[in-house]
């Protein structure tokens, strides 16, 4: 009798530390949250910033709140990750914040954020991503996709281009090489501006492509290059640094508004905690990719940007008073 005493004894003193020590694991989550996003798993800002949001939530909510993270696609393409959103499917979904104009109404405000050099820096990104214009432009976003805007959740890195064996750090060196671009319009036209041949290569044939002649570049960002190895294949990062974006968070707003004040509190000092963690995780990111290129023995260019910004803004400022409202651009580039 002694003996079992002891041991309930025992069982009861391991229980109670095991609560201690892993309150979130041992009780079931009061509430159970969807976020989907469409990136693959891995060292990946949509990925990142996921599990790091959903870490924060419930560890601030004492584990009441539980976000179960879908990555790779799981819920669809972006159209499907907004239409699901709309309705609830979802309850919350992290992506770059420039998404926003595929459930804005017209004008497309959000989408000048995909057009290049609106940011001289990434300090200027966030500056704008927390400022009253910026709220004002996603309140409509807000109303229309049946969602609430929690933050900012950290930086990407910005992009520029390689090149197999063509050393280029102007315009006139990039005149008619083949390069692949993605399929985005604004890339496109800023890709034609400078003088390049922007040409479309799915991204499972893109290292064949590279390695085999059919295109001599691509337009990337650093750390992809580095962590994709394309340095096996390539000679040089231009670092035109001509889209600087960052990533945001969304709740649809039914959800949002069903949750208790102190949980909804709880969510927005998450998403503070998550955009310094990945601000810090990005910019490391960068540095070691930076790194391992040059022991790769690939050149990084950083070239003088203000031919670049001169070519493009020509092609950016067609659009105003057509795509986003008249004077969105001078704006935004007020903040800086």
């Amino acid at each position: 009798m002694k003996r079992k005493s002891v041991l309930r004894s025992a069982g009861l003193v391991i229980l109670f530390v095991s609560l201690l020590v892993f309150p979130f694991f041992s009780l079931a989550a009061d509430i159970n949250l969807k976020l989907g996003h469409v990136a693959p798993p891995g060292p990946t800002t949509h990925d990142v910033s996921s599990k790091k949001l959903a870490e924060r939530v419930g560890i601030n909510t004492g584990g009441k709140v539980e976000v179960k993270v879908f990555g790779n696609s799981q819920f669809g393409g972006l159209h499907e990750h907004w239409a699901q959103m709309k309705t609830g499917a979802i309850d919350l979904f992290v992506q770059d914040i420039s998404a926003a104009f595929m459930v804005e109404p017209d004008p497309k405000n959000f989408m000048i954020m995909i057009f290049p050099y609106l940011f001289e820096s990434q300090k200027h990104f966030q500056k704008f991503c927390k400022s009253d214009l910026f709220k004002t432009l996603m309140a409509k976003v807000e109303k229309a996709a049946n969602v609430k805007y929690l933050g900012f959740v950290g930086d990407r890195t910005p992009r520029g281009f390689t090149t197999t064996n063509k050393r280029v750090a102007t315009p006139d060196d990039i005149k008619g090489l083949k390069l692949r671009v993605p399929e985005v319009p604004p890339f496109v036209a800023a890709y034609k501006a400078w003088g390049a041949n922007p040409t479309p290569v799915t991204a499972s044939e893109l290292y064949s492509s590279l390695k085999s002649g059919m295109v001599m570049g691509m337009d990337q960002d650093i750390t992809m290059t580095f962590a994709a190895k394309y340095h096996e294949i390539q000679k040089y990062f231009t670092a035109i640094d001509y889209m600087r974006s960052g990533m945001g968070a969304w709740m649809h707003i039914k959800r949002w508004e069903s949750l208790p004040k102190d949980i909804q509190t709880a969510f927005l000092k998450s998403v503070e905690e998550t955009e310094v963690y990945v601000n810090d995780f990005t910019a490391k990111q960068e540095e070691e990719a930076v790194e391992g290129l040059k022991k790769a023995g690939v050149e990084i260019i950083r070239p003088d940007l203000k031919p670049w910004m001169e070519l493009a803004e020509k092609e950016v400022l067609k659009n105003e008073g057509k795509i986003w409202e008249q004077g969105l651009h001078a704006k935004i580039k007020a903040f800086k």
